[in-house]
This record gives C-alpha cells, sequence and structure tokens, in this order.
C-alpha cells in the first residue's frame, strides 16, 4: 500500500473524498482524461458505498450489544432472586440443584493438609508493657486490630512466656493462653519491674500447632 494513503478507515475515507474532487475539478490539468476522472469517482461512490454500510452494521452492532448486556442485567436479577429462594427451602435436593446448574453444598469438609499449619508464617505480634501487666497484640496486622483477623487456617493463637527474657532452651517457654483474637492482656502483678519474653504460634482447627513466631522481650515495671 503506498505509504500516502491513510491506514485508518475513516482517515482514508476524508483523504480519498478530497482527492477525488480535486482530480474532478483538475484532471486536464492533471494530464488525466475525462474516462480516468470517472474512473476515480466510480472507486469513490463503491468505496463510500461499502464504508457506510460497515458505518451502519457496527453502530446497530453497538446498539445490540448494549441492549443484549442490559437484558442479561436483567435476566441475572431474577435468577438471583429466584435461585435464592430455591435454595433456601429445605425441601431443595443436590440432585435439583445440579439439574438446574446451581451451586451445590460440599457435604463433605475438605481434609485439612497437615502441613499447612507448618508452612503458614508465624503471627506478627506487638508488646505493649504496662504496670504489673502486658497488652499482647498478634496476628498478620497487630498494628491495626481492624484488620486483624486469624487466617482462615488458624483457629487459634498460642502464647508463652518467659520471666527473665529469652531462655536458652524450650523448657523455659512457659504456655499460659490458647486465644482466638487479639489482644490479650497478660497480668503479672509484679513488685517490682521485672524482663518479660513472649512468642506465639497459630493453631490450625484440629489443634496442630504452626511455627513460633521471633521472641519480643519487654521491660514491666511494677
Amino acid at each position: 500500500m503506498p505509504y500516502y494513503i491513510p491506514a485508518p478507515d475513516e482517515a482514508f475515507d476524508t483523504w480519498f473524498a478530497a482527492y477525488q474532487q480535486y482530480v474532478a475539478a483538475n484532471f486536464a490539468a492533471l494530464g488525466l482524461t475525462p474516462a480516468e476522472a470517472l474512473d476515480v469517482q466510480t472507486a469513490k461512490i463503491n468505496w463510500s458505498l461499502g464504508y457506510s454500510n460497515v458505518v451502519v452494521t457496527k453502530n446497530a452492532y453497538q446498539a445490540a450489544v448494549e441492549v443484549k448486556d442490559e437484558k442479561r442485567e436483567d435476566a441475572e436479577i431474577v435468577i438471583r432472586r429466584i435461585t435464592g429462594k430455591i435454595q433456601a427451602r429445605p425441601e431443595t435436593t443436590d440432585a435439583q440443584r445440579e439439574f438446574l446448574g446451581i451451586t451445590v453444598p460440599d457435604r463433605i469438609p475438605t481434609p485439612l493438609d497437615p502441613e499447612k499449619i507448618l508452612l503458614h508464617p508465624a503471627p506478627l505480634h506487638l508488646v505493649k508493657p504496662g504496670r504489673g501487666q502486658a497488652e499482647l497484640h498478634f496476628g498478620p496486622d497487630p498494628g491495626n486490630e481492624n484488620s486483624n483477623a486469624l487466617p482462615d487456617i488458624a483457629r487459634a493463637v498460642r502464647i508463652f512466656r518467659a520471666l527473665g527474657g529469652v531462655p536458652e532452651n524450650v523448657s523455659g517457654w512457659v504456655f499460659i493462653a490458647e486465644i482466638s483474637h487479639s489482644p490479650y492482656v497478660d497480668v503479672l502483678g509484679n513488685s517490682a519491674p521485672i524482663t518479660v519474653s513472649y512468642r506465639f504460634q497459630y493453631v490450625d482447627r484440629l489443634g496442630r500447632p504452626g511455627q513460633f513466631s521471633d521472641p519480643v522481650t519487654v521491660a514491666v515495671s511494677a
């Protein structure tokens, strides 16, 4: 295709109209015969008919698509309403749901992968020491309790404490609570300032523990 001819149809249509009009008015000056000028005019007429048919069809198609989309929205509203009523009936059977192609409840609980809790990251934590107690925040976002719900894999968090700082071995940690929501207030009732360390781990719904968090150590005043 010659480089001077615009590629987009709309631009070509505008360009061709100007081209044809100039040829028709100046064919002799351009060294063309009347028959050649007529060839250009005929080509322009044929093009315009073909192009206008496409434009009309395209506009009609777009209008049809908009109507179709609107009717589908209307249909889905009705479908959801009717399906909601069907699903709410105690008498509705799973076979009927299958024939309708709607959601069939999962009657067999999916087995919980025993390794999944071990692969899940440990709880994050934020410990705020006070007088004779420590406020423990734990979960995926302990700094914002509005977005700190436990992950789906976990039913609770286990909390362990060690007085005097991080112990040298595992036996130095003492289990103090298993709780399903943050925060937890650990009341120590100490009569003198003490150093306390905590660590946390998720527990899945079958009671299997996950990995421990890094310990955190704070000073609790009397």
